[in-house]
């Protein structure tokens, strides 16, 4: 039954593409209990991780491309020689662009991982509570985080906001924004993950939010109170901050290990224009003396270090340099770093001149 409707899941994907939403329409309507369907998931993220290497074994073995052979292809784990686009199952663009050390974060099974509320619970707490609900539950990087089973997005510690599921490097950058200044604006707020992550980091400070997208404010401001913290919510931002956070959209390509449909993007400029375009409209609501925080899921060059070296030419910024306790998790370059404790993030910190 498991491999029927992860069939039936990949069968549609091959049709339309995004997987997600092709989960969304059929798993909850499967009849499989909640393993049976991480399951399936498991299999569906498998075979999208790594299409354009079991397209290329099914062709070299004259095989049909259809979904019991690409599930086949997954519970077999080949290993064929092949160029590094196809053996790692990513555009011709991206595999060029991708360095060696993280090429097995974005193939990787993903990690489950909470940010935990301490300002409602401790982690030792917060980790008893897992266990006793039956949840697998480990200490992580930074102080908030917790590795879990995957079953864990559903434990009580979620429902009753002592914690939500966050990516370790979302925390780490979290953490640095929060330690910046007391009034924090979160300009590309979406839903509010970093701005609950920066109030349990400085519970102290004062917290905006700002999105062009309306539906996610409001999903934003329901967490908040949930989560027992105040923010003041943009429908055009004014005024001037201590840190301004610019979380910018992007190709997404450093949580390819959660969403591997980003491994096969090919136009990063696109991005990278937008990224420029939203700094440069941010950046006049930084107070003097102030930090413009930019990060971005990604690692391609165009979204990382060049938007910030365009930034910089007209600008009366000048780079600070990104404090961290977690060096093993960093690699740091001449514009930021790229934090890598689980997706793959980058941050620049850039300060306003006095």
């Amino acid at each position: 039954m498991i491999e029927k409707v992860a069939a039936k899941i990949i069968a549609k994907w091959l049709r339309k593409g995004n997987m997600a939403r092709c989960m969304r329409d059929i798993l909850p309507h499967s009849g499989l209990g909640f393993k049976e369907r991480e399951e399936v998931a498991r299999i569906v993220h498998d075979v999208v991780r790594f299409k354009i290497y079991y397209d290329y074994v099914l062709e070299k073995r004259g095989l049909e491309k259809e979904p019991m052979n690409y599930i086949a292809l997954s519970k077999e784990k080949p290993e064929m020689e092949a160029l590094r686009d196809i053996k790692y199952s990513m555009s011709t663009e991206l595999a060029s662009l991708t360095p060696d050390e993280f090429i097995p974060i974005i193939n990787r099974e993903p990690d489950t991982t909470l940010c935990v509320n301490l300002n409602k619970i401790t982690r030792e707490k917060a980790i008893e509570k897992l266990r006793n609900e039956g949840f697998e539950a480990r200490e992580y990087v930074p102080e908030t985080a917790i590795i879990v089973s995957s079953a864990g997005r559903y434990s009580s510690l979620i429902k009753e906001g002592y914690a939500i599921v966050q990516d370790a490097s979302s925390q780490i950058i979290s953490k640095i924004a929060a330690s910046l200044g007391k009034r924090i604006l979160d300009y590309c707020a979406g839903s509010g993950g970093k701005s609950l992550a920066m109030y349990v980091f400085n519970p102290q400070a004062e917290f905006y939010a700002y999105d062009i997208n309306e539906r996610k404010l409001k999903s934003l401001e329901k967490r908040a109170k949930k989560w027992g913290m105040s923010v003041r919510i943009f429908h055009k931002p004014y005024g001037e901050f201590d840190v301004v956070l610019v979380d910018a959209p992007c190709s997404g390509v450093g949580a390819a290990a959660r969403n591997p449909e980003a491994k096969y993007e090919k136009d990063f400029e696109k991005y990278a224009r937008m990224q420029l375009d939203i700094l440069k409209e941010s950046k006049n609501i930084v107070a003097k003396g102030g930090y413009l925080v930019y990060t971005v899921c990604s690692y391609t060059l165009s979204e990382t270090e060049n938007v910030i070296k365009k930034f910089l030419k007209d600008e009366d910024f000048e780079v600070e340099y990104v404090k961290c306790e977690y060096d093993e998790h960093l690699k740091r370059e001449k514009y930021g770093a790229y934090v890598f404790a689980g997706d793959v993030f980058y941050i620049s910190i850039l300060k306003r001149s006095q």
